[in-house]
């Protein structure tokens, strides 16, 4: 094996290393990840626990650290939003510590908004909305008009594609997340002392692939030390780790098969937050998420889709222009909002809205 996969925190790292990475059978995966496990272990002394949602992901890494470090905990934060049978599956995993957030889902929509297409793009549109024009909400409004540079060129962060979504009758944020998950963590971390591995991959978006090749799978800055030593795996690797250490993962997943040169599911492809719309739009129709949610869990889906009702918007400002500004935003001042009520989210609304304004089928949802 070469001494560079060994040595992630000073290699070069680049997609190409990741692909090559990848690309090595899962048993030189395995030494080369309890190498950095055992780094972050040691770092800590042994301070550390597991970050645990039920998921295979987390699944894998929980059984990959107790392989060498039996007593280390796993922590999981029941917000609420996850499967019944993955709720049940963590009810079964031993020495495991249960938090819960301080808001509920329906709370962190209506004080903060719905979480649609990306946090990116979440995150942006909730700055861009925001009055008084700050450098961070005129900074987020340049991207959505498709106008923010770097280097005297175009930069990659523009969204122009979001521009209509803004406008939109209903609140948009990304802090659901940080809100629900990432806060009770947090605290926990600060009152145990203890230390986290997630079981994050690299390829599952942009930003998890940009910290990997900053970082490496260890990263020690305080604002977000964490130690995610699966990073460089693949689904398939995942599951063929689960499959051939016989290990019980969560109902939802179904049985693990070999198909198509790969390990795959005859379930669902992987858990989450049950009613996350993010990147919900890239899913195809067979394997929508939602749909799915309609056929397994009826009850759950009425919830997230159905309810919701107009309110007048506390906010709205009569004086407030249409006209465009000297950047060309049009600030946003509904006279009424979307929101979601005891009977449901309303999130069937919200995905209409995103089909109307980016073609049927832009998220399937029923």
């Amino acid at each position: 094996m070469k001494d560079e996969y060994y040595d992630i925190k000073n290699a070069n790292r680049t997609p190409a290393l990741l692909k090559e990475m990848q690309a090595l059978p899962l048993d030189e995966k395995i030494e080369i990840s309890i190498e950095r496990a055992r780094e972050w272990y040691e770092h800590w002394e042994g301070e550390v626990y597991v970050s645990f949602s039920g998921g295979k992901d987390s699944t894998a890494l929980l059984h990959l650290i107790r392989s060498e470090w039996p007593e280390v905990p796993a922590v999981f934060v029941n917000t609420g939003l996850e499967l019944p049978e993955v709720r049940e599956f963590v009810d079964t995993v031993e020495n495991s510590i249960i938090l819960k957030p301080n808001m509920t889902f329906l709370e962190v929509i209506l004080q903060y908004g719905y979480p649609v297409i990306s946090k990116e793009v979440s995150e942006t549109i909730d700055w861009a909305r925001r009055r008084g024009g700050g450098k961070t909400t005129i900074k987020k409004r340049q991207e959505l008009l498709g106008k923010a540079q770097f280097n005297g060129e175009k930069s990659k962060f523009n969204k122009e594609k979001w521009m209509q979504l803004a406008q939109t009758p209903f609140k948009i944020s990304n802090v659901c997340c940080a809100t629900m998950k990432k806060s009770p963590i947090h605290k926990f971390q600060r009152t145990s002392g203890l230390h986290s591995y997630i079981g994050t991959l690299a390829d599952e978006s942009r930003s998890r692939l940009s910290a990997w090749l900053k970082t490496g799978c260890n990263t020690y800055a305080q604002t977000s030390e964490h130690s995610a030593p699966l990073s460089f795996w693949t689904d398939s690797d995942i599951f063929e780790y689960l499959y051939k250490n016989n290990l019980k993962i969560a109902d939802v997943y179904g049985d693990i098969i070999y198909k198509h040169d790969k390990y795959q599911t005859t379930g669902a492809d992987r858990t989450g937050c049950t009613f996350c719309g993010f990147g919900a739009h890239f899913e195809k129709r067979t394997n929508s998420r939602f749909r799915r949610l309609k056929q397994t869990h009826p009850k759950l889906w009425e919830y997230c889709m159905l309810g919701g009702e107009w309110i007048e918007n506390p906010d709205y400002d009569p004086t407030i222009t249409r006209e465009p500004d000297s950047l060309g935003w049009i600030e946003w001042n509904p006279k009424r909002l979307w929101i979601p009520n005891k009977t449901g989210l309303g999130m069937g609304y919200v995905f209409d809205t995103i089909n109307r304004l980016y073609g049927e089928g832009t998220v399937i949802y029923e």
